[in-house]
């Protein structure tokens, strides 16, 4: 009887102490999260913001895209295909002055669409921490350790029918990451057990599947951090391309993402 009540006696005491621990945590990751919404209300409210930016919102989602990739004041973010912008300026906004973001296109882009939107969008100095980064995907061009995040919003599977080494530009990827840096990922979900399949062909139907994004980047050296399905659309059977009559003005079933650049790699570790 003396060993339980001994026994009773210790669990209660771990109990409280760590129910507190967790009360005085909370109170900062509160005020965190609060100042993110924020941040991101303001942002998606902004004055500024083209019309043609706001029509998208509906299917975007932007506010829990950018609340789930905890987007903040200060940041340094890459967005990986950023096409005319419409993220950049959100997380422009969200990262403020203190911050920055890298607007990266490559050549293919430009060739399709023309570099309108991208002046149209940075004309005048209206994003004053946004750095126009035209590089291939193949000489992204940033520092090791440099970037608190990595953005790749619906442009993954692009990868695979732009590129012939997509494993190296992944590796390359993390590398610049700091570590303990985040890459959010947002892309079309592709049938079950559909790999790549999907994304290789630029006439195909732009989707990807999830378990292949996850298994790919965890070989890479990510770990995976958390998935959300805020975005997920059942009624979605994942056979039609995002710009397909069907789906006109309808949102795809979509995955996220958030991986993180552990702070020791394997390697590292086994060598300390």
């Amino acid at each position: 009887m003396l060993v339980i009540k001994g026994r009773l006696h210790k669990f209660l005491t771990i109990s409280m102490f760590l129910f507190s621990l967790s009360a005085c945590e909370h109170p900062e990751k509160a005020r965190q999260e609060s100042q993110t919404k924020s941040s991101i209300a303001k942002a998606m409210g902004h004055k500024n913001r083209p019309t043609s930016d706001l029509v998208r919102d509906e299917v975007r989602q932007p506010e829990k895209v950018l609340a789930f990739f905890e987007i903040k004041k200060g940041d340094r973010v890459a967005e990986i295909l950023a096409a005319g912008g419409y993220y950049t300026e959100l997380v422009s906004r969200c990262v403020g002055p203190t911050g920055s973001v890298f607007m990266q296109n490559n050549q293919k882009f430009y060739q399709f669409q023309t570099d309108k939107s991208v002046n149209e969008r940075l004309q005048n100095n209206r994003l004053a921490n946004v750095h126009r980064w035209d590089k291939e995907l193949d000489a992204l061009g940033f520092e090791s350790d440099s970037l608190d995040k990595v953005l790749m919003i619906l442009v993954l599977h692009d990868l695979y029918w732009m590129e012939s080494d997509v494993d190296t530009i992944l590796e390359n990827i993390f590398q610049s990451l700091k570590p303990g840096g985040m890459l959010g990922i947002v892309d079309h979900s592709a049938p079950l057990d559909s790999g790549n399949e999907h994304a290789l062909d630029m006439q195909g139907i732009h989707r990807i599947e999830r378990q292949f994004v996850i298994d790919t980047l965890l070989d890479k050296g990510f770990v995976l951090d958390a998935e959300s399905h805020a975005l997920a659309q059942p009624d979605d059977d994942r056979t039609q391309a995002f710009f397909s009559s069907s789906l006109k003005g309808k949102p795809t079933d979509r995955f996220m993402l958030r991986f993180v650049k552990p702070f020791k790699t394997s390697n590292q570790a086994l060598n300390d």
